[in-house]
Formats: C-alpha cells, structure tokens, sequence
C-alpha cells in the first residue's frame, strides 16, 4: 500500500512511527475533519533530526501519554517548547492499575499464564473497559472540549491505546464507522516492517502458530475495535448518550465541537 495516498498521511516520519492525523476523514453529515488537528501514533522518542523539526511544524498544544509508568521511563518524548504534556495510563485492570505493556512486564504475565494472549480474549477486554470511566480518555476529551488542539496522542506502538483514543476522538466527531475502521486498520500497512519481521526475532525452530500469533499482536484485529463500538451500543445505546454520561457532553456540545472542528 502507498501510505502516501492515504487520508491522514503526514510525510516526513519513519512509517514504524504509526504517526498520521485524523484530519480528512469523512463525517455521517458529509463533511470531513479538519487537517492539523489531531495526531495520532506512537512515543516520541528516538526522533531524527528531521523529524523533530516536523514535531515543532506541527504546533502541539497539549500531547497525552497513554503508556504506563514502566513504559516511560527513560524513554521521555520530544516536547516542542509550550506543549502541554500529559502521562495518563490508557489501560487498567480492574483494580485501577496500569497495563504495563514494557518487555519486562509482558514476560511476566506470560510467566503467570502462558496463554494469556493466545486467544484474544485478554485483548478484547481491555480494549472494551479503556473505554468506560477513563481518566486518559476524559482527559483527552476535555483537552478537544476546550479547544487545545493540536493534540498528540500516544502509547507505545500508537495500535491500541491509541487506537480505542482515536475511536473516541472520531465518535466525538461524527467520522463515519467505515472510516474509523480504514484510519485503525492502516496500522498494519505502517507496521508491516515490524510484523514481518518478527520471525527473524525468534529461535529457528519456533511454531508456525506461535509466530503468527505474535505477528498478530503486533498489529491490530478488527475484531477488537469492533468489540469496543458493540459495548458502547449495548451500555448506552447511542454514541450521544455515551459522551454525556461518560464525558458530560450534551447533544448541543456535541454540535458545537463538530462545527468547530469539522468542514
């Protein structure tokens, strides 16, 4: 795929960056989301030079962290000077702690149960609870609310932290599910490199399946975000009553943002 032909293509950064713009995307109302507005993708570390002068092109006003404690240390992203910086763990267990997705942690849950990614299910829970009561999605909400864009916002890969955000944001705006589905799924085009290479990472005489299955857990599976959408339905039943109870946003606030933000 031509990345480049793409609707939220922002040239310059290394595709593994998973960075582009919700910018372009259609809306139910025929309209389309403004260009330079909303970032998505993942940490800002290990920026080139080039691409750090892209960072202060962009003109950041608020950039939002969805990686856990463990994620961020030592790896702090490139601020341009005035932007807002926020660390809010994305994911949490349902005692309130963070998912920490560092190597470290991962071999640890996998010592507890070695199965635990192999069937999605684990995955497709988190994914649903990130997106009820909140506190990083509140927060990114309240930043879009109050109109303190451009926003970036982040996790580790910029997959799925990111990408339960980005369904927010979209929701938020009114961006077609079709939509929310393409800009989602492009995270398997800019991360081919990656998921490809993930057999050279491992012992020759790995499993067929056991490569695959973490080929797969380094993109993304359609089957989650649709998971997230599906629970937001049967709690609420519709996307306006999820941001007034969830984010205190009538239908009236909902307008207004989409005049605001969208053309």
């Amino acid at each position: 795929m031509d990345l480049a032909k793409t609707v939220g293509y922002v040239p310059g950064f290394a595709n593994e960056l998973n960075l582009r713009e919700l910018g372009g995307l259609p809306t139910g109302d025929g309209r389309t989301v403004r260009r330079g507005l909303f970032f998505r993708g993942s940490a800002l570390t290990g920026l080139s030079e080039r691409e750090r002068a892209l960072v202060d092109a962009m003109g950041l006003r608020y950039v939002l962290d969805l990686r856990a404690a463990g994620e961020a240390t030592g790896k702090s992203d490139y601020l341009a000077e005035g932007t807002d910086y926020q660390r809010i763990g994305g994911m949490r267990f349902d005692d309130g702690s963070e998912v920490d997705f560092s190597p470290e942690a991962i071999a640890k849950f996998e010592q507890m149960d070695p199965n635990l990614f192999e069937d999605g299910i684990f995955m497709k829970r988190l994914y649903v609870n990130m997106a009820f009561g909140n506190p990083a999605l509140q927060a990114l909400v309240e930043h879009v609310a109050t109109g303190e864009v451009p926003v970036y916002f982040h996790c580790t890969a910029g997959k799925d932290r990111t990408g339960v955000s980005a369904l927010v944001v979209c929701l938020l705006l009114g961006v077609t599910h079709e939509a929310i589905m393409g800009d989602f799924l492009l995270t398997n085009e800019y991360r081919r490199s990656i998921i490809e290479a993930v057999a050279d990472t491992m012992p020759p005489d790995t499993p067929p399946e056991i490569i695959e299955r973490w080929q797969k857990a380094n993109g993304v599976n359609e089957s989650d975000l649709l998971a997230v959408m599906s629970a937001i339905d049967e709690r609420y039943g519709s996307v306006e009553a999820y941001f007034e109870h969830e984010y205190g946003l009538d239908e009236s606030a909902l307008v207004t943002l989409r005049d605001r933000y969208l053309e």
